[in-house]
């Protein structure tokens, strides 16, 4: 008697939908070992949610309540186009933005309707990118930064060494920045059906209050999330019976499990793995959760070896969110995808950031998707290390050293380098970084004179990426699995087995707030000076660009 799943479904028309903070690519769980209780959807969750509420009959619409999130702009992207995928299918969005900035009004215009709480401001005012300058607090603690980048763009190490950004740097932001605020434009302005100069003089003359932010039509009305409810039911003309996202997901789940199974009687599905992983590259196991995670070369290694020995896995998507990192742990990672990829196709999507060594990554895959609104490349390095005398003196702390070898305190942080040391770093930086260069020539199908004039350190956005030949396709995960399962060869009418691996193990505890005071950065700084003592040469994106 053939195996049949009672659809919960049916019994509801909407599905509820609640956005808030982090929004992790990878699952963040409160775990003990046998009792594994989920904390929040991933973005993959989300898409998943997305394609599967399109083809519900059941489900006519999702009620969307976004409330402040902590994600870039390409997470929110991916979000967004999910709402637009729904309406297409005919299905209602319906979007109650409770205190929306830029990228939470961004999501929330691509819905038909969008309301907002009498006392929330609409804080359309445009993009912006802060960059951190440090040397002036370094001086202040006695710490002087010898870093040195390769490439004019490259300039992670004027974080340390500057107090302003310099032209190369200026011109790089400019060049970001331009593009991200006509894409955000276009984006809205297409969701509200208003003009693009008229969007763009709209932003010039926020923030808004709720009643100026409906008289502008950026929003189409006015009420407490219960008001938002009622108006609902009155536009519909018939009663919400909600499913709640959490509850949907778990169906989801269940079912493609019992899917996969009855297409593995019959013949071979096929799995496709989509491997998640996060933050500064470093050398050993990944640490950490949310904005202070590191992604650990050791670790990531694992699970691509274990995926590469699975021969029911046709094809591999590599998610990554990354600024770079480690150097060493970044060629090691992206040699083990060139390996894996002769075998099985293996195509990286990209996050918010996929740059420098995390764009050093990817180039071993056989394909690289990103997001338009993704910051990619960085293509260069950066070397030195922090002088701390002045510092241990103002403690009470002195050195003395006994070396043997004429360059045996070259690395220290008791003493600047001399010049032999300095010309010997110059000549070490020029061999690893015209290597990255060699390396992104070759996966690009770029002679190296085209390669390096894209490198030198510069970011790009994942629109100027693709433009550049850096990038194979725009798109998110979705898309990425769409490529994968093309190159593996599997037939149009066999939709593959989804097998995600982002899942942690033990006990693990995730604190609620990382942000007090300093929050993540300070962590991200000290893991940085960290890196720079145990290694020579660290392929990082410029640090700390806060764009929102």
């Amino acid at each position: 008697m053939p195996l049949k799943i009672i659809d919960p479904i049916r019994r509801y028309n909407f599905l509820e939908i609640e956005l808030h903070g982090e929004i992790s690519e990878e699952e963040e769980r409160f775990v003990i070992p046998f009792f594994p209780i989920r904390r929040k959807l991933t973005l993959w969750d989300l898409e998943k949610i997305f394609l599967h509420a399109s083809s519900a009959p059941s489900i006519k619409g999702i009620l969307l309540k976004i409330r402040e999130l902590n994600i870039g702009l390409a997470r929110g992207e991916a979000i967004r186009r999910g709402i637009l995928e729904l309406r297409e299918k005919g299905k209602k969005v319906f979007v109650y933005l409770e205190n929306p900035g830029n990228i939470e009004y961004m999501i929330g215009s691509a819905g038909d309707i969008v309301f907002i709480p009498p006392w929330s401001l609409l804080n359309l005012i445009g993009l912006k990118a802060e960059v951190t300058f440090l040397k002036d607090a370094l001086d202040k603690i006695g710490i002087e930064a010898q870093i040195k980048g390769l490439g004019e763009y490259k300039s992670a190490a004027e974080t340390f060494t500057r107090k302003s950004m310099s032209e190369p740097h200026r011109n790089m932001i400019d060049s970001i920045m331009d593009d991200l605020y006509i894409q955000f434009v276009k984006r809205i302005s297409q969701a509200r059906g208003i003009d693009e100069e008229k969007t763009k003089c709209l932003i010039d003359s926020g923030p808004f209050t709720p009643e100026e932010a409906l008289k502008f039509g950026l929003v189409d009305g006015l009420g407490y999330e219960s008001d938002f409810e009622k108006k609902i039911n009155e536009t519909l003309g018939y009663q919400l019976k909600k499913i709640q996202a959490k509850s949907f997901i778990r169906f989801i789940n269940v079912k493609e499990i019992f899917r996969f199974i009855k297409e593995k009687i019959k013949r071979d599905a096929g799995i496709i793995a989509l491997i998640s992983d996060s933050g500064m590259v470093t050398l050993g196991e990944s640490k950490g959760s949310g904005g202070t995670k590191t992604l650990g070369s050791q670790t990531l290694l694992k699970v691509l070896r274990k995926v590469e020995g699975d021969k029911n896995i046709k094809a591999i998507v590599l998610r990554i969110s990354s600024p770079g990192g480690s150097g060493i742990a970044s060629d090691i990672i992206s040699n083990q995808l060139k390996i894996i990829s002769e075998k099985k196709p293996v195509i990286v999507s990209m996050s918010d950031v996929a740059a420098s060594g995390g764009y050093l990554i990817a180039i071993g895959a056989r394909k690289i998707v990103a997001e338009p609104l993704t910051l990619t490349g960085s293509i260069g390095i950066i070397s030195g290390k922090f002088i701390i005398k002045d510092f241990l003196a103002k403690l009470g702390v002195t050195k003395e050293a006994v070396k043997r070898g004429t360059r045996a305190l070259m690395f220290s942080s008791y003493r600047g380098f001399t010049e032999d040391e300095e010309e010997k770093l110059n000549q070490i930086m020029k061999s690893f970084y015209e290597d990255f260069v060699k390396k992104v020539a070759m996966a690009r199908g770029m002679d190296f004179k085209a390669a390096e004039g894209l490198a030198r350190g510069r970011v790009w956005t994942g629109r100027q990426a693709k433009d550049n030949g850096l990038i194979d396709e725009l798109g998110g995960i979705k898309e990425s699995i769409q490529i994968a399962k093309k190159e593996a060869g599997i037939p149009d009418d066999i939709s593959p087995f989804i097998k995600f691996f982002s899942k942690p193990k033990g006990i693990q505890f995730y604190l609620r707030d990382r942000n007090i005071i300093f929050g993540g950065k300070l962590d991200y700084l000290i893991e940085n000076i960290k890196s720079l003592k145990n290694e020579a040469i660290l392929t990082l994106m410029p640090f700390w660009i806060d764009i929102n």
